[in-house]
């Protein structure tokens, strides 16, 4: 909102300069006319603060829509926190979603952490693998799972789907999905200081009791 601001400012920055220059007489100052460059800098810097909230809202609107498809048709509406958001949302965790209501937030960096996944698939980090299981986890409770370790178990075994869905190539879309499977969250398992994470269960695996047998999953079997 406060880039929205800014810009219309700046707007009205170049409107005041129109405005302000009238005809005159022939003999008054050459200075009354409008200055060009710096309307033109001045709606340049209107238009780069404008498509700052733009890009966002184009990436929500994006997301909501693979989200909905990924929640089969239950209607999912994603919003990309700010600073300021994130600092006042009273859920800590980096995203969450509501199931009744197929809201899904995503707390400030992470929409912009799937969108340098999105243009990088290849090279994917640690944290634009976790930014891609999140989109389909998040979607995976507003498809109407509560419990944590199932929901999570029903999204590794679609994030190659996900991948596809953002237009990730195939090859790169298995690589990113198994190296998160593999190299994530079967890391959940093994804590030192007390039980597996609450989002792992021992029963998400090929052949086991939570594996859906889709045929686009994640695991190599289903290939």
């Amino acid at each position: 909102m406060l880039w929205i601001v800014i810009s219309l400012f700046l707007c009205w920055l170049a409107y005041r300069e129109f405005r302000s220059t009238r005809a005159v007489p022939l003999d008054m100052p050459i200075t009354k006319a409008v200055s060009k460059p710096y309307v033109a800098t001045v709606l340049i810097l209107a238009a780069a603060s404008a498509w700052q909230p733009i890009s966002v809202w184009r990436l929500e609107h994006y997301l909501s829509l693979k989200a909905t498809e990924l929640a089969d048709g239950h209607v999912a509406r994603l919003h990309c926190n700010t600073i300021v958001d994130t600092m006042f949302d009273q859920n800590l965790a980096i995203g969450h979603a509501n199931p009744v209501t197929g809201a899904i937030v995503f707390q400030y960096p992470w929409c912009g952490t799937l969108r340098a996944y999105m243009r990088h698939p290849q090279r994917a980090d640690h944290d634009e693998l976790e930014s891609l299981d999140m989109l389909t986890h998040e979607s995976m409770h507003v498809r109407g799972e509560y419990n944590e370790a199932v929901t999570e178990c029903e999204a590794v075994q679609r994030n190659y789907r996900t991948a596809r869905m953002l237009g990730v190539a195939d090859g790169v879309a298995r690589r990113n999905a198994l190296d998160f499977y593999y190299g994530i969250y079967e890391t959940r398992a093994y804590k030192e200081d007390g039980p597996p994470d609450r989002y792992y269960s021992e029963e998400c695996a090929p052949g086991r009791a939570l594996d859906e047998h889709l045929s686009d999953s994640s695991w190599p079997h289903r290939r």
